[in-house]
């Protein structure tokens, strides 16, 4: 296998080798369910999906795991606003989320674990880090110490510990130090709360991944991915509750796709500049948002156009064109020509995936083939069965045709 894959904490392009055999244990952090998700979330799952579909058109088996944080500040919050109960609240925007994946053809995960259903596992985990003295309660909340984190501190941001700025704690603070982060909150009255040794709350955000991805997965992970915005100080915390509780790396290669930016500013729905994805599927078909969204490199910061969107929608029925055509051929033959075409594209579709899932070139082949093929007259039935095989191969790495079988 030739995949290389840029790693974040290595800086560079990898051998991907799974650590077991023949599969790979991939985790990338969900969404927090609270609105509807926008084009920036579609392009970070296209991405994660894609790097699946390759891996298993390389003969592997993945175990794919991907969560649902359902209980956080902001769910509570908008969900009062609405009037509705928190976890009732919650569900309503995961089911929106899946049936937007589903439009934009992006595989179900293995495992979509939720916060709310996990509780004793994460209960159980910020117990142990405790019990190994990574971790300290106090007032109803625990903390994890981050300087005790000596081999995971900075791994992705690289950055050291006497770099981070942070405010001096009042003499109020409950934190040992002002780098600790919480494992378990208090809640307050009319919260939702779970039952614990150190009193009813719920869990800080970071240690959730942990808990659910180890449970499906162990440790260590082939492949974490998310957002850049995770990379730090989500990510790098994960990493080093992963090293208090388990005394190991907690992922060999860690993935981060860049921002969809709506005038240079990051979508986002806490800044409520963002776009929704069943907004752009109103207007175009999910395999051309698909498309659009691929047609850049996962790692580069891209700013939203719907001129954009409009090109890669005729792009797409280019091709659907093309196979249409090819799916009716029956003249004469070319030959050669298709078939040399062909396993030209084929070739620059490999070499472009087992670099670091370059799906701009990947998409860019397939549109040389496509404006190849528009000036080959007389195409045989054989021919025009090789050409649909070849979309249908590579679509089923992108995630498009799906209609191909």
């Amino acid at each position: 296998m030739s995949l290389r894959l840029f790693n974040t904490r290595t800086r560079r392009k990898d051998l991907f080798v799974p650590r077991m055999p023949g599969v790979v244990k991939m985790y990338v952090c969900g969404p927090t369910t609270y609105d509807y998700s926008h084009l920036g979330h579609a392009r970070s799952y296209i991405a994660f999906d894609t790097a699946r579909r390759y891996l298993e058109s390389l003969g592997l088996r993945v175990a794919y795991v991907q969560n649902f944080t359902d209980i956080e500040e902001v769910i509570i919050q908008r969900a009062a606003q609405a009037g509705k109960p928190p976890l009732e609240f919650s569900q309503f925007f995961i089911d929106a989320f899946l049936e937007d994946m589903r439009a934009l053809n992006v595989r179900p995960a293995t495992h979509y674990p939720k916060v709310t259903q996990h509780i004793p596992d994460i209960v159980a985990l910020v117990q142990r880090l405790i019990d190994r003295g990574y971790a300290y309660a106090v007032d109803g909340e625990v903390y994890f110490r981050t300087r005790k984190a000596k081999h995971s501190f900075g791994i992705l941001s690289h950055r050291k510990v006497e770099d981070i700025v942070v405010e001096p704690m009042s003499q109020a603070g409950k934190k040992e130090d002002p780098l600790d982060f919480a494992l378990w909150k208090r809640s307050k009255e009319g919260e939702p709360s779970w039952p614990s040794a150190w009193g009813p709350g719920r869990p800080g955000w970071h240690v959730e991944c942990n808990a659910m991805a180890f449970k499906y997965l162990g440790a260590p992970l082939d492949i974490h991915g998310g957002g850049l915005d995770l990379m730090f100080p989500h990510h790098e915390s994960e990493a080093m509750i992963c090293e208090g509780a388990w005394g190991v790396d907690w992922s060999r290669t860690w993935m981060h796709n860049g921002f969809l930016t709506l005038e240079r500013e990051k979508m986002s729905k806490s800044l409520g500049n963002f776009v929704t994805i069943r907004e752009v599927l109103r207007d175009y078909p999910g395999e051309a948002v698909r498309l659009c969204l691929l047609k850049s490199h996962y790692r580069e910061n891209v700013e939203y156009d719907e001129a954009l969107l409009a090109r890669a929608k005729g792009q797409w029925g280019a091709m659907r064109g093309a196979i249409a055509s090819a799916k009716g051929a029956g003249g004469t033959g070319t030959d050669g020509k298709v078939a040399a075409v062909l396993a030209r594209t084929q070739s620059a579709f490999r070499d472009a995936m087992d670099d670091d899932l370059n799906t701009q070139d990947a998409v860019r082949s397939l549109q040389r083939m496509t404006e190849a093929l528009a000036a080959f007259g007389g195409v045989s039935a054989e021919e025009g069965r090789a050409i649909v095989s070849v979309y249908r191969e590579c679509g089923r790495v992108l995630g498009l045709f799906a209609d191909l079988g």
